[in-house]
């Protein structure tokens, strides 16, 4: 297991339904995946749909959800949140939560799904059930292309000096690369 920090200024941790084509106020991403597992080093194509992004203050209560109640009362809290997509490969996944925030260049997303992504086919076992959410956490400039990071099993937790830790299971998280907006 592999643990990251999320920076202490993210409130939480940084509508179309599934299947709808983007509406007007829809921001629509594309991406190349590079993503390590067992099989190897993959590189396939992302498109990450934000619709209705919130704040750092408007997602200050799902931290306080997270910190309460734990990583059950924040799924309890998100799923079904209906905030965008992603769609890498051919799999599909809905966005439950996505906060924004301006950074000198450009624009910091971290969006977060419930459902954990697989890439390859494996059976996972017991622990593998205590990382319930999917998280990429990505910059895009105002000019030119971005990056990030494609955690495709996480947990998510609060720490005793209110940082939000995102713990990953087994696997290294995957780069996002070329991420252009569309």
């Amino acid at each position: 297991m592999r643990m990251a920090w999320l920076a202490a200024g993210f409130a939480f941790l940084a509508g179309s339904a599934a299947g709808q084509i983007p509406g007007p106020k829809d921001i629509e991403f594309s991406a190349t995946a590079e993503i390590t597992s067992s099989q190897g080093t993959r590189t396939m194509p992302v498109t990450i749909i934000v619709a209705r992004p919130l704040t750092k203050e408007e997602a200050r209560p799902l931290r306080h959800a997270l910190e309460s109640g734990g990583q059950q009362a924040l799924l309890a809290s998100i799923r079904g949140g209906n905030r965008g997509r992603l769609n890498l490969g051919n799999l599909e996944v809905p966005l439950d939560v996505v906060v924004s925030e301006p950074i000198p260049d450009g624009v910091r997303y971290v969006v977060v799904t419930t459902r954990s992504l697989k890439i390859e086919e494996v059976n996972d076992s017991g622990p593998s059930l205590d990382y319930p959410f999917a998280v990429a956490i990505f910059e895009v400039p105002e000019f030119g292309t971005g990056h990030g990071q494609l955690y495709r099993r996480a947990s998510l937790s609060v720490k005793e000096n209110g940082r939000i830790l995102l713990e990953h299971y087994d696997e290294e998280p995957g780069q996002l690369k070329d991420i252009r907006r569309r």
